[in-house]
Parts: structure tokens; sequence; C-alpha cells
């Protein structure tokens, strides 16, 4: 069944504006019952020394682990989303089955773009888009997203005292006082329902809460590029050099081909940089 976006210009302009936007009614009941199962008995497979390590994001298992996840990238109801914003011909690059276990801290601030050294990244356009699916309803008791609008385009004083983002420290949250931790007067928290989509740019600070409740709160994340065909080509070299994987048979491969960010020039990728300059005011 297609998917109707009401105000489709008024979500772009959120999006642009604020940095993230809500598509509800995503997943279909079918997809959302076979994501749980392959989520669950990817989580039972986890030692308790990785549930250690990553104790405030929680687990970070690559998508490229099970080949549902490539039915999920092309997923029909997402590609016409994304058409209906105007992202005509993006590319997808990677994503993480994120999982929040039972009574867990909250997840550390940070923002996710590694292309900071590049003038285009102090631009309203986003470079990389993050899709997160909730496979289970999200709301502050269990871990739900929190936000601040408009930090991806807007110097934030977190910018200033967050250290580089998934370190070691962070994930195993040595220091529970920590700033990264803390809650701000102008953030937002984004509640959802399982099969909702959020979309954000990769710039934007954002968070959860803890886990309070006695359930996994799974979340689904996939990178796209909206506008890659339109990046530097040293954001598209870098891009362009997806992951192998194992566990994916051609037939994934197959049928995520039009998606793939290939990148054929001679230009060097950009050194990454997590770190925004002055630039960002």
């Amino acid at each position: 069944m297609e998917i109707k976006i009401n105000k489709p210009k008024e979500v772009y302009d959120k999006l642009i504006r604020d940095g993230f936007c809500v598509i509800r009614n995503v997943l279909q009941n079918d997809i959302l019952t076979d994501l749980r199962l392959a989520t669950e008995k990817l989580l039972s497979q986890q030692t308790e020394d990785e549930r250690t390590d990553h104790r405030s994001s929680g687990s970070m298992i690559s998508v490229y682990s099970h080949s549902i996840f490539s039915e999920l990238v092309v997923y029909p109801r997402v590609l016409q989303t994304l058409e209906a914003l105007g992202f005509l011909r993006p590319k997808w690059s990677s994503g993480y089955v994120i999982s929040k276990p039972p009574k867990s801290p909250p997840l550390f601030w940070h923002q996710d773009w590694w292309g900071w050294n590049d003038p285009s990244s102090y631009t309203p356009l986003p470079q990389q888009l993050f899709l997160m699916y909730y496979l289970v309803d999200t709301t502050p008791y269990n871990g739900c997203l929190r936000v601040i609008s408009g930090s991806h385009l807007k110097r934030h004083k977190l910018h200033d005292i967050l250290p580089n983002a998934h370190t070691q420290e962070l994930q195993r949250v040595d220091n529970p006082n920590h700033p990264a931790y803390q809650e701000y007067p102008d953030e937002e928290d984004i509640s959802v329902n399982a099969g909702d989509l959020v979309i954000g740019d990769s710039r934007l600070l954002h968070a959860s809460h803890g886990n309070q409740s006695g359930e996994d709160r799974t979340v689904i994340t996939l990178w796209y590029h909206p506008y890659f065909d339109l990046l530097p080509s040293g954001m598209r070299a870098h891009i362009g050099r997806l992951r192998q994987s194992n566990a994916w048979t051609d037939a994934d491969w197959e049928r995520i081909s039009e998606l793939a960010p290939i990148y054929n020039g001679e230009t060097e990728p950009i050194k990454w940089n997590r770190s925004p300059g002055p630039q960002l005011k």
C-alpha cells in the first residue's frame, strides 16, 4: 500500500529548519514483525562484554548482519516518503540495530556528521540523514529520542564541551555526571509508536532518555544521502566505500544496487572530522 504524506512541503521545511521530522505509520505489520524477530535473534547472540561496552547507546549491531535489513533499505513506503520530500535520487551507506536494554542509562548527547572540514557542512541542505525505525512504542520512560532543534545549523554550548562521540568512556558511562548525559532546557522529546519513522539531519545534536522499563527498546537506524550527486567529490569518495558482509547474499546486494553510493573519481576521501569548526555560529 502506498504511503501518503500530508503537506510534504511543510514536512520538508521542518526537516531543513529544525533538523528532524516524524512520519507516522511507515512500517506495516508484516515487515515490523519480521524485523522484531530478526533483531531479537541478533540481540540474543550478544555477549555480556558487548552489552557492557555499549551501556549508554545500547547494541550497535551492523545491519549487514542480516538479510532482512536489505529489504528495509529499499522498502517501498520508505522510498515513497523520501521522494515525497523531494529526495529523488538518494543513496544509502550503512546502519545499525540500536537496542537499549532494560534499566539502562541515557544515551549521551552527540551529532554524527564527520565532514565538518568541508564548507558545504555549514549550509542548510543535509549531507546525510538518519532514518530511525522504532520497533516498540517509545516514550521518555523507555528511552525515546531527544533533540535540540536547529542545532544542525546553529552552535550550541554542547558543541564546545562534548568529547568525540561514541568513545569508550561515553559508551560505558564511566562518569554519569558528565554534561553529555544531562537534560537541557531547550531539548525536545520525540515519542513515537512502533512503525513510525524519525528522519533527522546527521548534524543535529541528539541523545535519548534512559530505558526505565523492563523490556528492550529497539530502533533500527539507516543512513541515507539525499543529495549524493551534489556532494563534493571528497565526500562522495568517502561515502562510496560500502562495507562488505558475509551475511548478505548476492541477492541482497542486487536489491540495494540502485541506492549504492558509487564513486568512480580520483579524488581522495575527505578527512574524517566529527567536530564542527568556528563556521558553525
